[in-house]
C-alpha cells in the first residue's frame, strides 16, 4: 500500500513525528515497532536535510513536489528551500524495450519506419522522461524525450495521497493551516499534470521559438508535430557544451563573463517583456553554443506574467532605482493580495524605503540580489500580503539565474543587469504603440462598466428594498476621496462623450444624413472628428502622466 510505504519512509529518515501528527500510526500501528521510530523530533538543521533524503526515496511525484516547494519563500524557512533546491532528479534508464513500445504506441507505427536511426541508450534519464538521440527520415538529427510508463498512474496516486495527507494536516495540525496544505496540493496537481503532457511542452517551446525568432542572443530548438503526442516529444538535436562544463571548467572558446550577462538579459526579456519565462534554468537545462548563444532545453515548466503584472513590475523595479518608495508600494500592492486584517499602508512604505536604502545603491557593487528579493518577500508575508505563485516562480527564475551568473563570474552582479534594463522599460512604456495600447484597454473598461453599471444599480435598489443593503464607512480624509472622486467623474464624463459620439456619428452616417461629402455625412464625419481630437488628448493626459509617475 503506497500510503503505509511513505509513511515507513519517514520513520526511516526520522521523521516519525510527522507521522505521528498526522495521526499515520493510528493507521498503521506496525510504524511503532520500526527501528527509526523516536517520540522526539530531530534538530531543525538535520530535519531538513532529512525531508530532501525522504523525498529522493520517494520518487518522482515527491521530487517534483520538493522542486515547486522550493520556490515557495514565503511559506518554508530558508533552511529548507536551500535542501529543497538540491534534490536530485536523476534515475535509472528504462528498458530500450519499453522505449520501442511507448514510441510505437504513440506514434502508431513500427520505430524503423518513424526514424531512420534511433539510439538504444539514453542522452539522458530523470523522474518522468528520458531522451534519446535519433535521425529522421529526411536526415534530420532530433532528440527524443519519452515519457517513463506507468508515471501517469504513480503520480496520480500519489496525488490522491497527498490529498488525504493535507487535509488531515490542516484538521490536526493547526500550524499548518498557514502554509494553506489543500491549495498548495492543488497547485502542485495543476503544475504536473501540465508538465506530463508533453503537447503542453512543444506549445511553450513553439511561443518561445516565435518569441525569439529574430534574436540572435537565443537558440530555441524547433519540434515536430507528426513524431510528437502526449508521451513524446521530438525536437530538433542542438549540439553545445552543457553550462555546467562551462561553469567547472576553463574553455578559451567561452567568455564566462559575456555569457553571465547575456543569460541575464535573456531572462529580463523573457519576464518583462514579454510575460512567459523559462521557470527551471538550471545549468543542465542550459546550452552554450559557438559564439556564446544561448540554447534554452525542456520547458515543461514555464511561468506567465500578466500584463497588468508586468507594468506594476515595471513600476517596482523603476520604482527601486529611482530610490522611490511609494512608487514600490504602489507597485507591490498591485502585485499582492491582501489575506488578512487592515493593511498598515504606512508601515509597509517605511519597510520599503528601509529595503532600498539597505539593498539597492547604484553607485555601489556589492547589492546582494538574493537578499534584497527574500528581504522584500518577507516584508510582504509580515504585512499579511498574499503573493501569487506565478511571481514567486519569476523571483526564484532570477535568483536561479543570478545563481548561475557568479558561478561563472564572481563579479557578476544581477544588479548591474537590471539597472540598464529598468531604463529600457520605461523608454518601452511610452512607445506611442503601448500608449495606445493601454489608452485601449482603459476604453475597454469604462465601456464595460457602463455596461455593467445598470445591473449593478438594480442590484442595490433590490438590497435597499429588502433592507438587505449595509453600509459602513470610516472617515479618514475627505480631501484624497474628493480627488480621487473628480477623476472618476472626469474618466467617466469622457467615456459617456466618445461613446455617445461615436454611436451617433455612425448612425448618422448609416442613414446618409445630409449635407453629403462623396456619398457621406458631413455631420457624421464631423462626429468621428470630434471623437478622435477627445480620443487625441485623452492619450497626451495618459503620455503625461506616465512621464511625472
Amino acid at each position: 500500500m503506497r500510503l503505509q510505504e511513505i509513511a515507513r519512509t519517514l520513520v526511516t529518515y526520522g521523521l516519525a513525528d510527522w507521522v505521528r501528527k498526522l495521526k499515520l500510526d493510528k493507521v498503521f500501528p506496525v510504524l511503532r515497532q520500526m527501528t527509526g521510530w523516536s517520540e522526539e523530533a530531530p534538530e531543525e538543521r538535520r530535519r531538513w536535510v532529512l525531508v530532501r533524503q525522504s523525498f529522493e526515496e520517494l520518487g518522482p511525484t515527491f521530487i517534483k513536489l520538493g522542486q515547486l516547494l522550493s520556490n515557495r519563500s514565503d511559506l518554508l524557512p530558508a533552511d529548507l528551500l536551500n535542501e529543497l533546491a538540491g534534490l536530485q532528479d536523476s534515475v535509472q534508464p528504462f528498458s530500450f524495450t519499453e522505449v520501442r513500445q511507448i514510441v510505437e504506441a504513440e506514434l502508431d507505427r513500427p520505430l524503423e519506419q518513424a526514424f531512420l536511426w534511433f539510439n538504444r541508450q539514453p542522452q539522458a534519464s530523470a523522474s518522468i522522461a528520458q531522451v534519446h538521440r535519433a535521425q529522421l527520415p529526411d536526415g534530420s538529427m532530433v532528440a527524443v524525450k519519452v515519457q517513463r510508463p506507468d508515471i501517469r498512474y504513480t503520480i496520480e496516486t500519489d496525488l490522491d495521497i497527498l490529498r488525504y495527507l493535507a487535509r488531515v494536516a490542516e484538521r490536526y495540525v493547526p500550524a499548518s493551516r498557514h502554509f494553506d496544505p489543500v491549495g498548495v496540493v492543488e497547485e502542485f496537481r495543476r503544475s504536473i499534470t501540465s508538465e506530463l503532457n508533453f503537447s503542453v511542452e512543444r506549445s511553450n517551446m513553439n511561443r518561445f521559438h516565435t518569441l525569439f525568432r529574430n534574436n540572435a542572443r537565443i537558440r530555441v530548438p524547433s519540434s515536430y508535430a507528426d513524431w510528437s503526442s502526449e508521451r513524446i516529444l521530438t525536437m530538433e538535436y542542438i549540439k553545445g557544451t552543457k553550462l555546467a562544463a562551462i561553469e567547472a571548467g576553463e574553455d578559451p572558446r567561452f567568455d564566462k563573463r559575456r555569457i553571465a550577462q547575456t543569460g541575464a538579459d535573456l531572462v529580463l526579456e523573457q519576464i518583462f517583456i514579454h510575460g512567459f519565462f523559462h521557470a527551471d534554468p538550471h545549468p543542465g537545462n542550459i546550452l552554450v553554443l559557438d559564439g556564446g548563444v544561448i540554447c534554452f532545453l525542456d520547458f515543461g515548466i514555464v511561468g506567465r506574467v500578466r500584463p497588468a503584472q508586468r507594468q506594476f513590475l515595471t513600476d517596482a523595479v523603476v520604482g527601486a532605482f529611482r530610490r522611490d518608495a511609494n512608487r514600490v508600494t504602489e507597485a507591490v500592492l498591485g502585485l499582492t493580495r491582501q489575506s488578512g486584517a487592515r493593511l498598515d499602508h504606512q508601515r509597509l512604505e517605511d519597510d520599503i524605503a528601509d529595503l532600498i536604502d539597505e539593498y539597492v545603491d547604484t553607485a555601489l557593487g556589492d547589492v546582494d540580489i538574493n537578499r534584497f528579493f527574500l528581504s522584500l518577500t518577507e516584508t510582504i508575508v509580515r504585512h499579511d500580503l498574499g503573493i501569487p505563485s506565478s511571481l514567486m516562480l519569476m523571483t526564484k527564475t532570477m535568483l536561479s539565474i543570478e545563481a548561475i551568473g557568479m558561478n561563472l563570474d564572481p563579479e557578476f552582479n544581477f544588479m548591474d543587469a537590471i539597472g540598464p534594463f529598468s531604463r529600457k522599460l520605461f523608454l518601452n512604456r511610452i512607445k506611442p504603440g503601448n500608449l495606445l495600447e493601454e489608452g485601449s484597454e482603459m476604453l475597454h473598461d469604462y465601456g464595460r462598466f457602463l455596461r455593467d453599471a445598470p445591473l449593478d444599480v438594480r442590484q442595490v435598489l433590490r438590497l435597499t428594498r429588502t433592507g438587505k443593503l449595509r453600509m459602513g464607512f470610516r472617515i479618514s480624509g475627505l480631501e484624497p476621496l474628493r480627488q480621487t472622486l473628480d477623476a472618476i467623474s472626469y474618466r467617466l464624463v469622457l467615456g459617456f462623450v466618445l461613446a455617445a459620439l461615436l454611436v451617433s456619428s455612425s448612425l448618422i452616417i448609416q442613414a446618409n444624413v445630409p449635407p453629403l461629402f462623396m456619398t457621406v455625412s458631413i455631420i457624421g464625419l464631423t462626429g468621428y472628428a470630434l471623437a478622435g481630437i477627445i480620443s487625441l488628448g485623452f492619450l497626451i493626459a495618459l503620455l503625461v502622466r506616465t512621464l511625472r509617475r
